[in-house]
């Protein structure tokens, strides 16, 4: 079980597998970096990564 007030203790149940790379070889903190370059969404936002890995995971199903 998780907090929920904790994004980092909810991103370990939505990606249990950090290493785990899409179908273009890119891992979630790599697409994340890029968002938070493209957007000036500040990197160490939890929350923000949590909403990606959310859809990342959606998208990039097994």
């Amino acid at each position: 079980m998780f907090e929920y007030r904790n994004p980092e203790a909810i991103l370990e149940v939505v990606l249990p597998d950090p290493d785990k790379k899409n179908p273009h070889g890119h891992t979630l903190a790599d697409d994340f970096e890029h968002f938070c370059d493209l957007t000036g969404c500040p990197k160490d936002d939890a929350w923000a990564k949590l909403a990606l890995a959310w859809a990342w995971t959606s998208q990039y199903r097994d």
